[in-house]
């Protein structure tokens, strides 16, 4: 019975023990790192697909801004061209120009014909800004109060509510599936002292993907008119 009270072999266990349990952490942590790195990469990629739609969402407004000065720009040449009778350098179609002449002529006096001209630079604003975002961005501009391009009674004394609705929807594939970002941005009261961004209201802000879809509506960029 002496080999029950002999201690030569304990110490042989012991180190087994901790070599498999050595082994057994190490193979836990390299699968908690692996499945970690897994995890990081997934999530990378998909704030690179968020920020990449949000670029392009951001790059599509920047455009539309672009064609908001281009025609507060030459709606203020049309007018002075206008004011100086030189109708034909004002840069309009043939029909707007024979409604504006017909107009001028039916009205008396200094004072009417300068107030439908401050009347009519708003008119002519949403006319060359749509006309620069439609061909920019062609079927992607809707007119919610009058066909600015193709109304030439537009530009003559009847009132208009002023303003039109772009919409664009951004596809990007990820992983095997597409994620969308929709934008739309109503463009309105375009008066002489308001920049873009303030005659500017996005209406839409949304992205979203195949399977489910999610919503972000307030600040998803800085300077996000209110």
């Amino acid at each position: 019975m002496k080999w029950l009270r002999s201690n030569r072999g304990s110490s042989s266990i012991l180190v087994a023990l901790a070599l498999i349990m050595l082994v057994v952490f190490s193979i836990l942590a390299v699968s908690t790192s692996s499945a970690n790195l897994r995890l990081a990469r997934k999530h990378a990629e998909t704030v690179k697909t968020y920020y990449n739609l949000d670029s392009e969402g951001e790059r599509f407004l920047n455009d539309v801004y672009n064609g908001i000065r281009q025609g507060k720009e030459k709606a203020s040449h049309a007018i002075h061209s206008i004011s100086e009778g030189e109708l034909s350098d004002a840069g309009l179609s043939a029909d707007m120009i024979d409604i504006i002449r017909a107009t001028l002529g039916s009205l008396s006096g200094s004072s009417e014909r300068q107030n439908y001209l401050d009347e009519l630079y708003p008119k002519l604003v949403m006319y060359f800004a749509m006309k620069a975002v439609t061909e920019a961005y062609p079927e992607c501009v809707a007119s919610m109060a009058g066909d600015y391009l193709n109304n030439a009674h537009l530009y003559s004394t009847v009132p208009v509510e002023l303003n039109f609705i772009v919409r664009k929807t951004f596809i990007l594939e990820y992983d095997n599936s597409l994620r969308y970002l929709s934008v739309s941005i109503k463009v309105s009261d375009p008066e002489r002292d308001k920049e873009p961004q303030d005659i500017c209201n996005i209406l839409e802000w949304r992205m979203w993907q195949e399977s489910s879809e999610y919503k972000n509506e307030h600040d998803l960029w800085e300077g996000r008119p209110e």
